[in-house]
């Protein structure tokens, strides 16, 4: 089908008003009648300006929703080019945009003031450069590009359905990158890295106070001689501590970590330089999904806990630059302050409050502190989201072994606490059904399904004892087991974590009297941790990401280059220099559209 339209030609700007038509169930290559001599380009021609990364028309992508047979609906799209015009076949576009681009769930009205990223609206040439556009800028998440060439940046995914209000013509939209985006079937299989290649992660709500899935099965275990077989141990710490962590060999020389038959020590060891202690932080090299679902379950016998230890059993995504992956912190505490379960994340992801407070309701020791806010920028004061929940102390967990359970999927997260007499048949035959564990639930956070969107990527399970430093060095002075210590002014003065010599909470660790309490207090004893899928799903775990490897953070993803952002170029010209790894030339633009560096030599 073709649609009549009017060219306007200026000649002194050679600019083209062109009205392109996108429709019908097996599109072809665009058709485009103008009375323009300059438009009536032949098709090699056209070819070739392909090459040049000037222009490229407005694409259409098949919309997911819709199978081949399905008949889409007529779309005009208005779109002003400059000098050249680019055409090409839709029909062999790249799988990626045939999915991501022209998805309602990321479309916004065209004001869009509510959800607009700093309100920030611009002028683009095509749905590609607006999409980049996003891709570039800080806490983007999804683009609307709209007929009359505006785009629009928002900072979250705003709408659960799609939006379909009257200025709904011509409009393509989706998040900041397609490289998320996993193309349905038919299509080819891409292959993408963990992560970076898997759908976003959208909240769903679950019926009653439970998760989505009835029953899981074990896909991953530590425990026994091999219980650190797979893991990575990391030495970078960032909490300003006292704390050293150590490789794996170190660790095992000094006695830090130890497996036996019956399970896993993890511990505080001595001093290897003035204010410094060993210690460890495992990361498992396995991750695993959230939108799939898992339950993750540590049996033990003995928790870290007291002044100055600050021990924590967490789950963080490393292929993104910290929070935008998710974390969860399960356990952590520090000197006699409680646990609070919290979730982190980049989006503006918030609780299902009603929810919450209909399953939370009448049990014994809720602490009621509510923050339903999960978006986590520590510079703002922005802490992350948690619900009102039963916190313990670190002494409590420690003198009440058992299982600190997790079942985590797209309703949300739910956290257990069973002691060991109670332990259900269902776990201890690796067949965990956590619906049926209300009774021990000790915090539950059900994501709201209208904001949270593509919040948590693959999650590996993070165990690590912190000495000190931002949280225990910082609370000494307000915590009661760190001032019965004695190290108290004038002696040091508390919470000055950054200058060592002078902290108290790091003159007590590196004290001869600390040495005792902490081979008593300051240790994991674990039997197992366990990781478990849904029944009725594939083992889904990826490797783990690359964030914190050997130290070094990754830098963000950028689109296509995968190894950091694209830099503007500051020369005469302008365009934009490739990023690091992908060679230094301008980026071209190929025949369907995508940006591309020159390969790297």
């Amino acid at each position: 089908m073709q649609l009549p339209m009017e060219d306007t030609v200026n000649e002194q700007d050679r600019s083209y008003e062109r009205a392109l038509f996108i429709g019908g169930g097996n599109v072809g290559a665009l058709t485009v009648q103008s009375r323009s001599l300059h438009a009536l380009q032949t098709s090699s021609m056209l070819r070739k300006l392909a090459g040049s990364c000037a222009l490229i028309s407005v694409a259409f992508c098949f919309y997911s929703g819709f199978s081949q047979k399905s008949a889409l609906p007529a779309t005009a799209v208005t779109e002003k080019v400059a000098d050249r015009v680019v055409l090409f076949d839709f029909n062999n576009m790249d799988a990626r945009y045939a999915v991501c681009f022209n998805n309602k769930t990321f479309y916004t009205e065209l004001s869009g003031s509510h959800s607009m990223l700093y309100g920030q609206r611009s002028q683009e040439i095509n749905p590609y450069m607006c999409q980049f556009r996003c891709t570039i800028t800080p806490r983007c998440e999804h683009f609307s590009f709209w007929s009359d060439g505006g785009c629009h940046l928002t900072s979250y995914t705003s709408y659960p359905n799609p939006y379909t209000g009257p200025e709904d013509k011509g409009v393509i939209a989706g998040p900041r990158s397609c490289s998320s985006v996993v193309p349905e079937e038919p299509g080819p299989t891409l292959e993408l890295e963990p992560a970076f290649g898997l759908p976003p992660l959208i909240a769903k709500e679950a019926e009653g106070c439970g998760g989505l899935h009835p029953s899981y099965d074990l896909r991953w275990k530590a425990e026994g001689r091999t219980f650190f077989d797979d893991w990575q141990f990391l030495t970078r710490s960032e909490t300003h501590g006292a704390e050293y962590y150590l490789n794996k060999t170190d660790a095992f020389q000094a006695g830090v970590v130890y497996a036996s038959d019956h399970g896993a020590i993890v511990r505080v060891g001595d001093q290897i330089m003035p204010f410094k202690r060993r210690s460890v932080m495992l990361h498992s090299a396995q991750a695993w999904r959230p939108d799939r679902g898992f339950v993750l379950a540590m049996k033990y016998r003995h928790l870290p806990y007291g002044a100055g230890i600050w021990p924590a059993f967490w789950l963080m995504n490393s292929d993104y630059l910290w929070p935008r992956g998710g974390e969860l912190d399960i356990l952590e505490f520090a000197n006699d302050e409680g646990n609070k379960v919290s979730f982190h994340t980049s989006q503006n992801c918030s609780l299902n409050r009603r929810k919450l407070e209909e399953c939370m309701k009448n049990r014994e020791g809720v602490d009621s502190d509510v923050k339903a806010a999960c978006y986590t920028n520590y510079t703002s004061n922005e802490l992350g989201c948690w619900s009102q929940q039963i916190r313990r102390t670190g002494k409590w967990f420690a003198e009440n072994p058992g299982v600190i359970a997790t079942a985590w999927d797209a309703s949300g997260v739910s956290v257990f606490h069973i002691p060991e007499a109670e332990i259900p048949i269902d776990l201890r035959s690796d067949m965990p059904s956590p619906n049926s564990w209300s009774k021990w639930l000790i915090a539950f956070l059900p994501f709201d399904a209208a904001s949270c969107i593509d919040i948590a990527k693959p999650q590996e399970i993070v165990l690590n004892i912190a000495l000190c430093g931002d949280w225990a060095g910082g609370a000494w002075w307000k915590s009661h087991e760190a001032r019965s210590t004695g190290f108290v002014p004038p002696y040091c003065i508390p919470g000055n974590v950054k200058e060592p010599a002078t902290d108290c909470c790091t003159i007590f660790m590196s004290h001869p009297t600390s040495e005792k309490y902490l081979k008593t207090r300051a240790y994991f004893d674990i039997e197992y941790i366990k990781v478990f899928e849904p029944t009725e799903t594939e083992a889904s775990s990826l490797s783990a990401g690359t964030y914190r490897n050997d130290g070094e953070p990754l830098e963000e993803p950028c689109v296509p280059c995968g190894t950091s952002r694209w830099i503007p170029n500051e020369q005469p010209g302008g365009g934009n220099v490739c990023c690091p790894g992908c060679g230094d030339g301008i980026f071209s633009m190929t025949d369907n559209g995508t940006l591309e560096c020159p390969a790297t030599a």
